[in-house]
């Protein structure tokens, strides 16, 4: 896969950094205490989002990014907001930030997030991370790829973000997770690439992957402690 999309694509500008062109991702995952937002998933319904708090590094210099992840159907729609270590530890904590002073888009993507948070009651559930190795399309054209691999979650109930603290338990994955991203019309070089490669689309939510892996290994019992409600095995 690499050398075929090699003359078509080169490192984003963060992976270029990177040995490897890869780098970590760390997102805490909010639910609600019945799970909704987990079942929203399984259950495959039309219109869904994630509620997450994404970091790319224990460096506390650099921010927290406040997303709300929704899919409409097949397209996916991402909103988020940069706050520092401390803001986004106020914010999971209940003791939300002044907003005054802070630019307006970035206010209203806070805004979007917390009025998501008090529609669903969510928290802190678990933690996911895993290393991303990701290109971007030559000549500005708007594709990006994705390959997800040494994917692991660790329970967190509250405003953790770190990469290292917390039991870490790999999550079983059959190889990797490539993802091939595009707004509207993709060129033809990627639709050679998902044919000469026999790609089809599958959903590998990370978040749900999580949760079930530790229902099937019986590590539940800390959430069930802190009130949240667990669904059924699935697997």
């Amino acid at each position: 896969m690499r050398r075929f999309l090699n003359p078509f694509v080169e490192p984003d500008n963060f992976a270029a950094l990177r040995k490897g062109y890869r780098y970590p991702i760390c997102s805490l995952y909010l639910d609600s205490p019945d799970l909704a937002l987990y079942q929203q998933t399984v259950a495959g319904e039309k219109d869904r989002f994630k509620l997450r708090v994404r970091t790319y590094s224990d460096d506390p210099s650099k921010p927290a990014y406040f997303e709300v992840k929704r899919k409409v159907n097949n397209i996916v729609h991402k909103r988020r907001a940069g706050l520092s270590r401390a803001q986004a530890r106020a914010e999971l904590e209940r003791a939300p930030v002044d907003l005054t002073g802070m630019p307006a888009a970035k206010r209203s993507d806070v805004e979007y997030f917390r009025h998501h948070l008090m529609l669903t009651e969510a928290r802190p559930v678990v933690r996911v991370k895993y290393m991303r190795e990701a290109y971007q399309a030559r000549g500005n054209e708007p594709v990006r790829i994705t390959i997800d691999s040494e994917l692991s979650h660790a329970i967190t109930l509250d405003s953790k973000l770190d990469h290292r603290s917390g039991h870490w338990t790999e999550t079983p994955l059959e190889g990797q997770i490539v993802e091939v991203k595009f707004t509207e019309r993709y060129p033809w070089w990627v639709q050679d690439f998902i044919r000469t490669f026999g790609m089809t689309q599958r959903a590998v939510p990370k978040y749900v992957l999580s949760i079930d892996h530790m229902i099937l290994e019986g590590r539940e019992t800390a959430m069930a402690l802190a009130g949240i409600t667990l669904p059924p095995r699935r697997i």
